[in-house]
């Protein structure tokens, strides 16, 4: 495991299980959403944040947070393992109803109750616009190992496990 990606709908919980994978496995970081957006809340374009993220993808070890499906297919061509966050949609809104008013470092700027409103929808509509292309993506990297967490109880387990594996 050097290259690993972790995707899943917002508010899955995608940055914290990164940042835990990053304590106990000590590969950097990268997330998406400080490459695709800009303090005042604008975006780049995809072409942009390919061109920025291929830097990192090219490094031998890394760990990507972030769904961002247009850059999926790029990401899935040096990955080693992905983790699929496939949490209940009430779990989705709780975690994003939970970092409003937040200071975060995954994103440059405080999510506030608007953005909140705006991800809410976004997650509502996830299965249905994007999920079953990013299963259909990712079977066509068999050499890529897909890890599928259904709950917030299964990351915890995933992640103890390893922690006793690395230490």
């Amino acid at each position: 495991m050097k290259r690993i990606l972790v995707i899943g709908c917002p508010g899955a919980g995608k940055t914290y299980f990164s940042k835990k994978l990053k304590e106990i496995t000590g590969l950097p970081v990268v997330h998406m959403d400080n490459l695709y957006w800009n303090e005042d809340k604008t975006s780049i374009s995809f072409d942009e944040l390919n061109k920025k993220l291929l830097p990192y993808l090219k490094q031998e070890e890394w760990i990507v947070d972030g769904n961002y499906h247009d850059t999926l297919k790029l990401r899935l061509e040096y990955a080693t393992d992905v983790f699929f966050l496939k949490m209940p949609r009430e779990q989705c809104i709780e975690g994003i109803l939970e970092r409003i008013d937040q200071p975060r470092d995954d994103i440059p700027w405080i999510e506030t109750k608007k953005d909140a409103v705006e991800l809410i929808e976004w997650t509502i509509d996830y299965e249905a616009r994007t999920k079953a292309d990013e299963e259909a993506l990712l079977k066509e990297y068999p050499n890529v190992k897909v890890h599928i967490i259904k709950s917030r109880k299964d990351a915890d387990n995933y992640l103890e496990r390893m922690k006793k594996r690395f230490h």
